[in-house]
């Protein structure tokens, strides 16, 4: 069970608080598939009909329920219908608390079967307590009660143990207690907690090892913190994999990044998405990739890649950009200053600097000259560009589409190409050049002698 349906105030936003992305991904996605790893099972999550944007969020991955009220964590559970309530074990885990470990909850699982009791929570102590309910023990150690953090007497300090907001439950207890929830609290809601003094002294409880798990993201100063727990843990795990992170303090990377062994990670880099890069890659400093699919041994500078193929031993420069729809073969090269978009570029082919490919059909080994500008647009419609294999075209060409340039072609420096060019052909557009002798010498003449008369230059 995954309890989603609060309304999240705090985070002062429209888009309900279990969308906020974290790592690349909303942060409800992170505990679902928690869920789902240790149970094997697809998870249950309790929704607010006033955020059907979360049942869409989820649908891939859980099944989902309504409370139709939010009347706290007791009604949530309520809210399950009857033919879903099994007696098993219960797992119940909050939508906003995206930092546990799959261990962790295999341990509260192993733990519960062992002991059998009502209830096994997770607690939390040595942190930041802030937000947490507490735990209430008896003079035997046992834990009595949970009270919340806004129902402890003004003052009161006790309870050096957080409640972290994960349970197992006996299902058989379970059900049955739900229905005996009063609303004697400061929010007048039906707390799940208020079963542990119901259920005392049948509860069990195993401490965090690490209480950033039980980090709670309720505003956006939680969820930045969070981000930054996450991230480290992804590139710990990447480092762990055989990936070099020059800097992980300005290296980031989204949930489902893959990395191949012996890449290199430059400083202020970031990968996005699902991006997955192939082995022995050279990536930064400062690129930003995002949704990209690489072969083995690509070396990317500082440019902007997003939703591209791109094949072994592409090398990219610093400065380009790659729009989406791009597949770059085996071998490409793209200098400083490109724009590729909507493209397939053949293998071996390059594209020099300050060059511009759009909705473009490139052979294998192209030379694609500096300053290259496929005019896909006409003020309507967008049209293709399709360049044969072994195609040279000069620095500062321009070619309007739609248009056709045969195998083996050349295009002259500085034309404009306006018709297809047929295999093996040159193509020369350019307007006369002519010289006229001596006129800069007569020009600086006129203005001497402008300038002795007081006259203006212009």
């Amino acid at each position: 069970m995954v309890l989603a349906a609060g309304q999240g105030t705090r985070m002062r936003s429209s888009v309900p608080k279990v969308l906020h992305p974290l790592a690349g991904r909303p942060l409800i996605l992170h505990v679902v598939e928690r869920a789902a790893e240790v149970t094997g099972r697809r998870p249950l999550v309790v929704v607010s009909p006033a955020h059907p944007e979360v049942v869409d969020a989820v649908a891939a991955a859980a099944d989902t329920v309504e409370q139709r009220e939010p009347k706290g964590t007791g009604d949530a559970l309520r809210s399950v219908p009857e033919r879903l309530r099994e007696p098993g074990p219960v797992l119940v885990l909050s939508g906003d608390v995206p930092l546990l470990r799959a261990e962790t909850l295999r341990a509260m699982l192993r733990l519960h079967d062992e002991r059998r009791p009502a209830c096994t929570l997770l607690s939390v102590s040595g942190a930041d307590l802030a937000g947490l309910g507490r735990l209430m023990r008896d003079g035997h150690g046992r834990v009595v009660a949970v009270v919340e953090e806004r129902d402890l007497p003004e003052g009161d300090a006790s309870g050096a143990e957080g409640n972290a907001g994960v349970y197992v439950f006996d299902g058989t207890r379970l059900w049955p207690a739900l229905e005996g929830l009063d609303a004697d609290n400061a929010q007048g809601e039906h707390y799940l907690t208020s079963l542990i003094a119901r259920f005392a002294p049948e509860v069990e409880v195993m401490a965090a090892g690490d209480p950033l798990e039980a980090l709670g993201i309720n505003d956006r100063r939680q969820l930045a913190a969070a981000e930054a727990v996450l991230r480290r843990r992804l590139l710990d795990q990447l480092m762990l994999e055989g990936v070099t992170v020059e800097d992980p303090a300005t290296t980031y990377v989204d949930a489902e990044v893959r990395v191949g062994r012996d890449s290199v990670l430059h400083p202020m880099t970031s990968l996005r998405g699902v991006t997955v890069l192939g082995e022995a890659c050279e990536i930064g400093p400062m690129a930003q990739l995002r949704e990209v699919r690489t072969g083995d041994r690509v070396r990317i500078g500082a440019s902007h890649l997003e939703e591209s193929v791109l094949e072994d031993e592409v090398t990219i420069g610093p400065w380009n950009r790659v729009r989406p729809g791009c597949w770059l073969g085996r071998g490409v090269e793209l200098g400083t200053h490109a724009e590729v978009k909507n493209s397939r570029i053949g293998a071996r082919s390059r594209i020099g600097h300050f060059s511009c490919v759009l909705d473009s059909e490139v052979g294998e080994g192209v030379n694609i000259g500096a300053g290259t500008v496929t005019c896909n647009y006409d003020g309507l419609d967008k049209h293709p560009t399709v360049i044969g294999d072994g195609v040279f075209v000069g620095t500062d060409s321009i070619l309007v589409a739609p248009l056709r340039i045969g195998d083996g072609a050349y295009i002259a420096a500085g034309s404009v190409i306006t018709h297809d060019v047929p295999a093996g052909a040159l193509a020369v557009e350019r307007a006369p050049q002519n010289i006229i002798a001596g006129w800069a010498a007569r020009r600086r003449k006129r203005a001497a002698g402008a300038s002795a008369r007081g006259e203006s230059r212009a």
